[in-house]
């Protein structure tokens, strides 16, 4: 509970204060892509890769604008209803040496979303288990851990009850990380915070540009690590015929 309320302190003042803690500004450009396998099946690809898009020196060490992470993670969907799925993924990550001594992550998870109608939109349930296999460039092992992520997130059209071609839509979502075990620097271990905006282009998907802010707990001196991103997605569906 302590860490909650120091998550909630932090999100809500001026990070920078924390000499130990480092403050980056950058952008996150994600393809997010959807289609049909069979009845009650989809696939989903989702690619990203996150810029810091300023150099810095911070207490005498330079951080030089970089490529921080690409993430490749194709998944498997069972459709169970409308508002309930269930879903599996291997995922690639590979985040920049020249940041970090863990680098080439290889990582398994599966998850369960359940949404519900919330005034004009729908709010969203995504519960996510993760085994994580990370390597350590010293080392050269990938050592095992586990992670529990929830996310909430609340979507809805700006124009109407329903969100029809050529019109705008909010899409916003908080989601908790917790490391279960494993070498870990803290159990509630990383925030994401989200809020954007779309527009839904018909056939060619949907477009949405907004603001993304992470925390992350860096090290065992709890310092953290805050990343201020803005997010540009594309999100296509391919429907099935019928």
């Amino acid at each position: 509970m302590k860490q909650v309320l120091v998550f909630l302190i932090i999100s809500l003042s001026i990070p920078s204060f924390l000499t130990q803690d480092l403050n980056f500004k950058g952008a996150l450009f994600a393809l997010n892509q959807t289609g049909p396998l069979a009845k009650k099946w989809n696939y989903n690809l989702f690619v990203s890769t996150t810029l810091d898009a300023f150099s810095q020196e911070v207490n005498a060490v330079i951080y030089p604008a970089s490529d921080l992470q690409l993430y490749l993670q194709p998944s498997l969907i069972y459709v169970h209803t409308s508002n309930l799925n269930f879903s599996g993924s291997y995922t690639y990550q590979r985040n920049n040496p020249l940041r970090s001594n863990f680098s080439n992550e290889h990582r398994l998870w599966q998850q369960v979303i359940f949404s519900l109608p919330f005034t004009i939109g729908k709010l969203t349930n995504r519960l996510r288990y993760e085994e994580r296999f990370i390597q350590n460039r010293i080392t050269g092992f990938y050592p095992f851990s586990s992670r529990l992520r929830y996310q909430l997130c609340y979507n809805r059209p700006l124009q109407g009850k329903s969100l029809d071609v050529n019109e705008f839509y909010l899409n916003m979502y908080n989601e908790c990380y917790f490391s279960l075990n494993g070498t870990k620097n803290a159990t509630y271990s990383e925030n994401w915070t989200y809020a954007g905006i779309g527009y839904d282009l018909g056939n060619m998907g949907r477009i949405e540009l907004g603001y993304l802010y992470q925390i992350y707990v860096r090290n065992q001196a709890k310092d953290l690590r805050f990343l201020n991103l803005i997010q540009l997605m594309w999100v296509t569906n391919f429907k099935r015929n019928n």
